[in-house]
């Protein structure tokens, strides 16, 4: 893409650390200079290349290591690199990783002083926004105490809150949505879109490739410290190993008590497969029909609702992901006192033998605000008479051709 208008423009970047072996080493080079090396070099970035526009929001994903942090902690100007340029347009704030930027021993209130001040702010306009930085983090009296008593949860509140509040251009984040309740990322999610109606650009790295899909214009995909493609979000997120989770044992799940996220939206009153009972495990065989059942009461208003469900292997493997908008089917706004109801129905069956376990969600129409989100659940297996290979049963037809002797079918009409 063209760097005209961008906010960040990275030109060839590299960083190289030295690597020591022993504490030694690093004495004796030193004392040698440049005159004989006692280090090994490790890039963490190599020639890397970038442009981002002016209210861009651009997701970048990656194995553990594969330098994005690195890259992040260049753009905020906390890092040097050792190849290349870097170059921002305007006030950058960042949150790069838990207790960066924060003095354990300062309260709360102190730490919100100083990091404002550190992006720009004056104490007068830092005073402005006191109230509406408290509001968000909503750690109550915590911000009278020192921040080394804080939870992951809490220190995350409050570094996001006075990240987002100071009105950077650039704003950076690294992981930052990934620590805390749905209810919480609810609230980030509302206030990164006010920002981006603002013209802010977001650099947002993250492992959740959900939110990353949802609401990023582009995606990078960052490999030990080279950048592999950068595209479409779903292309792109599609194309990177998604890795495995963990999944949850024991024959059924009672609706009665359906384990669930805390958004303080809605929640699921009902999530069950149609004509099984609630102490079974269904089975089914390949290609019969899947029903599933579900229900949603609203713990305030919400707007109109899409639903979705995700399908995952016994052995970690995401199968199905997957929402009503495909199919553009959306449930109307609903009120407090209201419900919401529907039915999803696989048919015919897709998926090859094996166990399965599914998960649902309810989101806004654009999908960037969770109202409800149940945890892995409803175990189901698939069952064949027959050997078959693959993970799906994609429907088709075997059509027998009889041709006459001498006849290739490509002859055929």
């Amino acid at each position: 893409m063209s760097s005209e208008n961008a906010a960040i423009r990275l030109d060839k970047i590299g960083k190289c650390y030295h690597i020591y072996d022993r504490p030694v080493d690093r004495l004796k080079q030193s004392l040698w200079g440049g005159r004989r090396s006692f280090f090994r070099e490790f890039w963490a970035l190599r020639d890397v290349s970038l442009a981002v526009s002016e209210g861009e929001i651009l997701g970048i994903i990656g194995r553990n290591g594969s330098g994005k942090s690195t890259l992040l902690q260049i753009v905020c100007g906390t890092l040097a690199p050792t190849l290349g340029t870097a170059q921002v347009a305007g006030r950058v704030a960042g949150l790069l990783e838990l207790g960066a930027g924060f003095n354990p021993e300062f309260t709360g209130r102190e730490n919100v002083q100083i990091n404002g001040s550190i992006l720009g702010l004056s104490q007068r306009e830092i005073a402005e926004r006191y109230d509406e930085i408290a509001a968000f983090a909503d750690i109550g009296d915590f911000l009278e105490q020192p921040v080394k008593v804080y939870s992951s949860g809490m220190f995350v509140r409050l570094a996001f809150s006075v990240a987002v509040h100071v009105e950077p251009r650039i704003l950076v984040l690294d992981e930052a949505l990934s620590v805390g309740d749905v209810a919480f990322r609810n609230k980030c999610m509302l206030k990164l879109r006010e920002l981006r109606r603002k013209g802010t650009t977001l650099l947002l790295v993250s492992h959740d490739l959900s939110t990353v899909q949802m609401i990023c214009d582009r995606v990078a995909w960052l490999d030990n410290g080279e950048i592999l493609t950068v595209g479409d979000p779903v292309t792109v997120c599609q194309e990177y190993h998604v890795g495995m989770i963990g999944m949850p044992s024991g024959a059924g799940v009672k609706t009665a008590v359906i384990p669930q996220h805390e958004t303080g939206m809605a929640k699921f009153i009902e999530v069950r497969l149609h004509g099984w009972s609630p102490d079974s495990k269904p089975v089914y065989r390949v290609g019969e029909p899947i029903e599933f059942r579900f229900g949603l009461r609203p713990s305030t208003a919400i707007e109109r609702t899409v639903f979705a469900v995700s399908i995952y292997r016994s052995d970690g493997d995401w199968i199905v992901g997957q929402t009503s908008r495909e199919a553009n089917v959306f449930w109307p706004p609903t009120q407090i006192d209201g419900a919401q109801h529907g039915c999803l129905i696989l048919d015919p069956g897709c998926l090859a033998p094996g166990d399965y376990v599914a998960a649902f969600a309810a989101y806004s129409d654009d999908l960037t605000i969770c109202y409800a989100l149940s945890d892995v659940m409803l175990p189901f297996s698939v069952r064949s008479d027959f050997p078959i290979w693959g993970k799906v049963v994609h429907p088709c037809k075997w059509v027998p051709m009889h041709l006459r002797p001498g006849e290739s079918g490509a002859q055929r009409h």
